[in-house]
Protein backbone atom coordinates (compact mmCIF):
# COMPACT_ATOMS: atom_id res chain seq x y z
CA UNK A 1 0.00 0.00 0.00
CA UNK A 2 1.33 3.74 -0.91
CA UNK A 3 0.81 6.03 1.08
CA UNK A 4 0.98 8.82 -1.61
CA UNK A 5 0.35 7.57 -5.29
CA UNK A 6 -3.13 6.88 -4.78
CA UNK A 7 -4.58 9.27 -2.43
CA UNK A 8 -6.70 11.88 -5.43
CA UNK A 9 -8.24 8.34 -6.30
CA UNK A 10 -8.67 6.79 -2.98
CA UNK A 11 -10.75 9.87 -1.78
CA UNK A 12 -12.94 10.38 -4.76
CA UNK A 13 -13.45 6.82 -5.45
CA UNK A 14 -14.44 6.06 -1.76
CA UNK A 15 -16.64 9.40 -1.41
CA UNK A 16 -18.49 8.37 -4.61
CA UNK A 17 -19.23 5.00 -2.79
CA UNK A 18 -20.46 6.15 -0.13
CA UNK A 19 -23.24 8.42 -2.14
CA UNK A 20 -24.55 5.13 -3.90
CA UNK A 21 -24.07 3.19 -0.45
CA UNK A 22 -26.63 5.78 1.01
CA UNK A 23 -28.86 5.90 -1.69
CA UNK A 24 -29.17 2.18 -1.34
CA UNK A 25 -29.48 2.22 1.93
CA UNK A 26 -33.03 4.42 2.17
CA UNK A 27 -33.79 3.92 6.00
CA UNK A 28 -30.64 5.51 6.75
CA UNK A 29 -31.04 9.03 8.61
CA UNK A 30 -27.86 11.27 7.78
CA UNK A 31 -29.00 14.82 9.95
CA UNK A 32 -26.92 17.80 9.64
CA UNK A 33 -23.30 16.77 11.03
CA UNK A 34 -23.03 13.61 9.65
CA UNK A 35 -24.52 11.51 12.57
CA UNK A 36 -26.28 8.81 11.70
CA UNK A 37 -29.07 8.30 14.78
CA UNK A 38 -31.41 5.41 12.89
CA UNK A 39 -30.72 1.50 13.62
CA UNK A 40 -30.64 -1.25 12.79
CA UNK A 41 -30.24 -0.89 9.06
CA UNK A 42 -31.25 -3.13 6.33
CA UNK A 43 -28.82 -4.83 3.84
CA UNK A 44 -27.91 -2.98 0.63
CA UNK A 45 -31.30 -2.93 -1.72
CA UNK A 46 -30.53 -5.85 -4.22
CA UNK A 47 -29.88 -4.59 -7.74
CA UNK A 48 -28.99 -1.22 -6.22
CA UNK A 49 -25.90 -0.08 -8.34
CA UNK A 50 -22.39 -0.46 -6.96
CA UNK A 51 -19.96 2.06 -7.05
CA UNK A 52 -17.74 2.23 -9.99
CA UNK A 53 -14.30 3.68 -10.92
CA UNK A 54 -15.07 4.20 -14.81
CA UNK A 55 -14.31 7.32 -14.42
CA UNK A 56 -11.13 7.97 -12.96
CA UNK A 57 -8.44 9.34 -15.25
CA UNK A 58 -6.54 6.86 -17.21
CA UNK A 59 -3.06 6.30 -15.02
CA UNK A 60 -4.21 6.59 -11.55
CA UNK A 61 -6.68 3.87 -11.54
CA UNK A 62 -4.53 0.73 -10.32
CA UNK A 63 -7.88 -0.83 -9.27
CA UNK A 64 -8.18 -4.56 -10.34
CA UNK A 65 -12.03 -6.45 -10.82
CA UNK A 66 -14.33 -7.65 -8.29
CA UNK A 67 -14.63 -11.36 -8.31
CA UNK A 68 -18.30 -12.61 -7.94
CA UNK A 69 -17.85 -14.99 -4.82
CA UNK A 70 -16.66 -11.82 -2.94
CA UNK A 71 -18.58 -9.79 -4.11
CA UNK A 72 -21.71 -12.16 -2.91
CA UNK A 73 -20.05 -12.23 0.41
CA UNK A 74 -19.74 -8.69 0.84
CA UNK A 75 -23.57 -8.44 0.02
CA UNK A 76 -24.53 -10.94 2.47
CA UNK A 77 -22.47 -8.89 5.00
CA UNK A 78 -25.12 -5.89 4.30
CA UNK A 79 -21.63 -3.96 2.43
CA UNK A 80 -22.23 -2.36 -0.62
CA UNK A 81 -19.14 -4.37 -2.81
CA UNK A 82 -17.49 -2.19 -5.41
CA UNK A 83 -17.38 -3.35 -9.29
CA UNK A 84 -13.57 -3.33 -8.61
CA UNK A 85 -11.25 -3.60 -5.83
CA UNK A 86 -9.75 0.19 -4.66
CA UNK A 87 -6.03 0.36 -3.78
CA UNK A 88 -5.90 1.50 -0.30
CA UNK A 89 -3.99 4.32 1.38
CA UNK A 90 -1.42 3.65 4.09
CA UNK A 91 -1.74 5.89 6.82
CA UNK A 92 -0.17 6.47 10.58
CA UNK A 93 -2.15 7.80 13.83
CA UNK A 94 -1.71 7.65 17.15
CA UNK A 95 -3.37 4.74 19.55
CA UNK A 96 -4.89 5.14 22.61
CA UNK A 97 -2.20 4.13 25.46
CA UNK A 98 0.55 5.53 23.35
CA UNK A 99 2.35 4.00 20.28
CA UNK A 100 1.02 4.68 16.66
CA UNK A 101 -0.71 2.15 14.12
CA UNK A 102 -0.09 1.72 10.52
CA UNK A 103 -2.27 0.03 8.38
CA UNK A 104 0.94 -1.21 6.15
CA UNK A 105 1.41 -3.33 9.69
CA UNK A 106 -2.01 -5.69 8.91
CA UNK A 107 -1.11 -6.04 5.01
CA UNK A 108 -1.81 -9.84 5.12
CA UNK A 109 -4.90 -9.68 6.94
CA UNK A 110 -8.63 -8.78 5.87
CA UNK A 111 -8.69 -5.29 7.89
CA UNK A 112 -12.37 -4.53 9.06
CA UNK A 113 -11.95 -0.19 9.07
CA UNK A 114 -14.35 1.33 11.13
CA UNK A 115 -15.14 5.18 11.76
CA UNK A 116 -16.10 6.07 15.09
CA UNK A 117 -16.95 8.87 17.53
CA UNK A 118 -18.67 8.82 21.17
CA UNK A 119 -21.29 11.57 20.32
CA UNK A 120 -22.89 9.22 17.64
CA UNK A 121 -24.93 6.97 19.35
CA UNK A 122 -24.76 4.14 16.62
CA UNK A 123 -21.69 3.59 16.54
CA UNK A 124 -21.85 3.24 20.05
CA UNK A 125 -24.02 1.03 19.73
CA UNK A 126 -22.74 -1.01 16.73
CA UNK A 127 -19.39 -1.26 18.87
CA UNK A 128 -19.91 -4.42 21.26
CA UNK A 129 -20.75 -6.57 18.22
CA UNK A 130 -17.43 -5.57 16.75
CA UNK A 131 -15.57 -6.39 19.75
CA UNK A 132 -18.08 -10.06 19.12
CA UNK A 133 -16.83 -10.31 15.66
CA UNK A 134 -13.11 -9.47 16.53
CA UNK A 135 -12.78 -12.08 19.48
CA UNK A 136 -14.48 -14.80 17.12
CA UNK A 137 -12.61 -14.19 14.20
CA UNK A 138 -9.18 -12.65 15.26
CA UNK A 139 -7.26 -15.44 15.22
CA UNK A 140 -8.01 -16.31 11.47
CA UNK A 141 -6.36 -13.03 10.02
CA UNK A 142 -9.57 -10.98 10.43
CA UNK A 143 -8.06 -7.16 12.30
CA UNK A 144 -10.00 -4.39 13.45
CA UNK A 145 -9.04 -0.75 13.24
CA UNK A 146 -11.32 1.03 14.73
CA UNK A 147 -10.48 5.19 14.31
CA UNK A 148 -11.87 7.54 16.64
CA UNK A 149 -12.77 10.74 14.62
CA UNK A 150 -11.78 14.77 15.96
CA UNK A 151 -11.99 13.66 19.76
CA UNK A 152 -9.16 13.89 22.24
CA UNK A 153 -7.79 10.83 24.01
CA UNK A 154 -9.22 10.73 27.42
CA UNK A 155 -13.04 11.39 25.58
CA UNK A 156 -12.07 7.85 23.51
CA UNK A 157 -9.60 6.51 26.36
CA UNK A 158 -13.14 6.55 29.04
CA UNK A 159 -15.83 5.02 26.69
CA UNK A 160 -13.13 2.57 25.52
CA UNK A 161 -12.14 1.79 29.21
CA UNK A 162 -15.80 1.96 30.56
CA UNK A 163 -17.18 -0.75 27.79
CA UNK A 164 -14.01 -3.00 28.28
CA UNK A 165 -13.13 -3.10 24.04
CA UNK A 166 -9.89 -4.35 23.30
CA UNK A 167 -9.41 -3.85 19.23
CA UNK A 168 -6.91 -1.55 18.68
CA UNK A 169 -8.19 2.49 18.44
CA UNK A 170 -6.07 5.07 16.50
CA UNK A 171 -7.13 8.96 16.87
CA UNK A 172 -7.38 10.87 14.33
CA UNK A 173 -7.90 14.13 15.50
CA UNK A 174 -7.63 16.23 12.94
CA UNK A 175 -9.65 14.16 10.33
CA UNK A 176 -6.78 13.63 7.55
CA UNK A 177 -7.55 10.06 7.58
CA UNK A 178 -11.32 10.47 8.02
CA UNK A 179 -11.06 12.76 4.93
CA UNK A 180 -8.83 10.58 2.83
CA UNK A 181 -11.43 7.64 2.62
CA UNK A 182 -13.95 9.95 1.93
CA UNK A 183 -16.41 9.29 4.99
CA UNK A 184 -19.45 11.59 5.06
CA UNK A 185 -21.57 9.40 7.76
CA UNK A 186 -20.42 8.05 11.38
CA UNK A 187 -20.12 5.18 11.68
CA UNK A 188 -18.72 3.93 8.63
CA UNK A 189 -16.97 0.62 7.84
CA UNK A 190 -14.75 -0.14 5.04
CA UNK A 191 -13.27 -3.93 4.45
CA UNK A 192 -9.83 -4.05 3.24
CA UNK A 193 -8.24 -7.53 1.66
CA UNK A 194 -5.12 -9.28 2.37
CA UNK A 195 -3.29 -7.51 -0.04
CA UNK A 196 -5.01 -3.90 0.56
CA UNK A 197 -7.09 -3.38 -1.54
CA UNK A 198 -10.86 -1.96 -0.62
CA UNK A 199 -13.84 -3.88 -1.51
CA UNK A 200 -16.56 -2.95 0.25
CA UNK A 201 -17.98 -0.32 2.84
CA UNK A 202 -21.05 -0.29 4.92
CA UNK A 203 -22.05 3.28 6.10
CA UNK A 204 -24.33 3.76 9.59
CA UNK A 205 -24.90 1.25 12.03
CA UNK A 206 -24.79 -2.90 11.35
CA UNK A 207 -25.10 -5.86 13.44
CA UNK A 208 -22.20 -7.34 13.06
CA UNK A 209 -22.13 -9.91 15.88
CA UNK A 210 -24.83 -12.64 14.38
CA UNK A 211 -24.39 -16.05 13.78
CA UNK A 212 -24.86 -15.33 9.93
CA UNK A 213 -22.09 -12.26 9.82
CA UNK A 214 -19.32 -14.12 11.42
CA UNK A 215 -19.67 -16.99 9.34
CA UNK A 216 -19.80 -15.05 6.27
CA UNK A 217 -16.78 -13.50 7.29
CA UNK A 218 -15.27 -16.88 7.71
CA UNK A 219 -15.69 -17.28 4.40
CA UNK A 220 -14.54 -14.07 3.27
CA UNK A 221 -11.71 -14.79 5.74
CA UNK A 222 -10.78 -18.53 3.74
CA UNK A 223 -10.70 -16.87 0.54
CA UNK A 224 -7.44 -16.94 -1.69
Amino acid sequence: MNRHQFAPTLQAVLSLALVSALLALPALAVPAGGRSERAPLPPPASGAPAPSTENIAAGTNDAVPMDDATAEILSRLGMMPFTEKIPSEDFTLPLLGGDSLSLSDYHGQVVFLNFWATWCPPCREEMPAMQHLYDELRGDGLAMIAVNVFEDASTAQGFIDEMGFTYPVPLDRDGRVTMRYGVRAYPTTYLIDREGYVIGVRPGYHDWGTSEIIADMQRLLEEP
